[in-house]
């Protein structure tokens, strides 16, 4: 639990302002990037924010990206609309190894979700050319619920140049959340209670997963407290669930090695 929101959300503006001149905000209407956006305008200004709003179909349109153009409305952020499908149905069609092969939902979903960080990071490159000068950087806005497990796509929302909540627990978001509903920053029709990486229609986080973040937040918390010297045996189900899902998907979130050949050469 967050001791004091308006102490943490000063920390994390300023450590912002340290790193960021203008923010580039991938908007998916869940509650992390709304987070993420309110934390940037606070940081940064309105104007120097950039959300974007990247729909891969109607479902998206009328759904996520419904609720993601109203906070950008509501926060006074800049707002840009990218429409995601080419991209990701020209990524996908070139997936199969051959004709044989019939590519996963979660394989599908991932395309669009690199695709979207293709846009991100090509928008952040058009702002720096008219922007010289200017820090231009993706936000990431994974938490620390979805990160530990990994949940979340390698090169596509696991992949930013600062992620300011990767610290914060699912719950912890949506505590902040509340709290800028309480000082009037947002409504609470905002704020999206369903968690869904919104990849695939009618799919939610929970039933990818099989357990709520609530639950797995003491196997979390379990598992970071004894990182080092973990048990052979889990305490239970559901903490052994995210501990063997971390092991497999760490790399994620780990800088890719490099080969050491310099005493080889020269």
């Amino acid at each position: 639990m967050v001791r004091d929101c308006k102490a943490l959300a000063a920390f994390v503006c300023e450590e912002i302002g340290k790193r960021v001149d203008t923010a580039v905000v991938g908007l998916s209407g869940g509650a992390d990037s709304s987070l993420v956006a309110i934390l940037s305008a606070r940081a940064l200004g309105r104007d120097n924010v950039y959300g974007v709003s990247m729909p891969y179909n109607e479902v998206d349109v009328r759904t996520f990206n419904a609720r993601s153009t109203r906070l950008a409305e509501r926060l006074g952020i800049r707002h840009l609309v990218r429409p995601v499908a080419a991209i990701a149905d020209a990524i996908t069609a070139q997936m199969a190894v051959d004709q044989s092969d019939v590519l996963t939902a979660a394989n599908k979903g991932n395309a669009r979700s690199r695709a979207r960080m293709c846009v991100l990071y090509g928008l952040a490159h058009a702002l720096g050319t008219r922007l010289p000068g200017r820090r231009v950087r993706v936000m990431g806005t994974g938490n620390l619920s979805e990160d530990f497990i990994g949940y979340d796509t390698k090169g596509g929302d696991a992949l930013a140049d600062l992620f300011p909540i990767g610290e914060l627990f699912k719950s912890e978001v949506y505590q902040m959340l509340g709290y800028f509903v309480a000082q009037g920053v947002i409504g609470e029709d905002l704020i999206d209670r369903i968690p869904s990486a919104g990849l695939e229609e009618n799919q939610t986080d929970e039933g990818d997963l099989g357990h709520s973040y609530n639950a797995m937040e003491h196997g979390v918390r379990f598992c970071l407290a004894h990182y080092r010297d973990m048990p052979a045996e889990a305490p239970d189900a559901i903490t052994a669930f995210v501990w063997e899902r971390h092991l497999a998907h760490r790399h994620k979130h780990e800088a890719p090695p490099v080969v050491r050949l310099r005493h080889l050469c020269d």
